[in-house]
């Protein structure tokens, strides 16, 4: 009996440790903007990040409505990157395809401007810092 008890001790103990380290990280977060050029032809429907080469995909960061070819829109999301380099990644609304633009450092991204040739699969962009 003493024995359970030690390990519900210990399990709570890291039951608040995790907590603590949770509500931590949320206290961490600064709010991270930029201005999204869609150069595309494409309207965008969503706009998530992830860490550079993991995958691990964010909820997305962009406000509806779409963002239409040629609109300019500033995006804003709290974040606490562990590393400035992220990847994005886009879905268009036209028919769900995705675009990836790899290793930007969105802690002093000011302005980005997406470029993607669907026939060629191509992505490119040019921002300023």
């Amino acid at each position: 009996m003493a024995a359970k008890r030690q390990r519900l001790r210990i399990s709570t103990r890291w039951l608040a440790v995790i907590f603590l380290t949770l509500i931590a990280r949320e206290g961490l977060a600064e709010e991270t903007r930029f201005v999204l050029v869609n150069a595309t032809n494409y309207p965008i429907r969503e706009l998530v990040l992830s860490p550079h080469d993991l995958s691990a995909w964010s909820a997305n960061v962009l406000r509806a409505p779409i963002l239409k070819p040629g609109e300019t829109r500033e995006v804003s999301f709290l974040s606490n990157f562990a590393d400035c380099n992220q990847d994005l990644k886009v879905v268009f609304d036209d028919d769900a395809s995705l675009a990836i633009w790899q290793y930007l450092n969105m802690c002093n991204l000011k302005k980005i401007r997406l470029h993607f040739d669907r026939t060629s699969g191509i992505s490119t962009a040019s921002y300023e810092e």
